[in-house]
């Protein structure tokens, strides 16, 4: 089950998405579960100012296909964040847009397979000199509801 939430704070937005599991899970849906969280945790730690969207997206894109789910992986790794939940820039294949300090963007890779489940995981952040740094302090292990 995937939860995405978001409130609005002196006229910014926020937005977050978790995945958790109503019960106990087969091997297979963990392993995509996992997969998700590696290709999120990967793209949060590539993250830096002068590369392009598109680069961006191919890292969190790359684990996803590494693992065998990359036809599953339908949308792109995120969106950028402020007054209104989806603004510029989209972290998208192929976009030539230079990320910069200080902007604001969702890094929120998925897997979408139909029969067996979907999973997300989405963090917000602001991009510093040194990397991003997530706004959401929310714990990424699966849960087990």
């Amino acid at each position: 089950m995937i939860f995405d939430l978001g409130i609005m704070k002196d006229g910014y937005a926020s937005d977050v998405s978790r995945t958790v599991a109503l019960d106990e899970i087969s091997p297979a849906k963990r392993e995509i579960y996992e997969t998700v969280r590696l290709a999120q945790e990967t793209a949060a730690r590539a993250a830096r100012p002068g590369m392009t969207a598109g680069e961006l997206d191919q890292v969190a894109r790359g684990v996803i296909e590494e693992a065998g789910y990359g036809q599953y992986f339908t949308h792109c790794l995120g969106h950028g964040i402020g007054m209104q939940v989806h603004e510029p820039v989209n972290l998208e294949p192929g976009s030539k847009q230079k990320l910069e300090a200080g902007m604001c963007f969702s890094i929120e890779p998925g897997i979408y397979l139909p029969g067996v489940g979907d999973v997300r995981i989405e963090d917000c952040g602001w991009l510093g000199e040194d990397g991003f740094h997530p706004f959401t302090k929310t714990r990424k292990d699966l849960l087990l509801l």
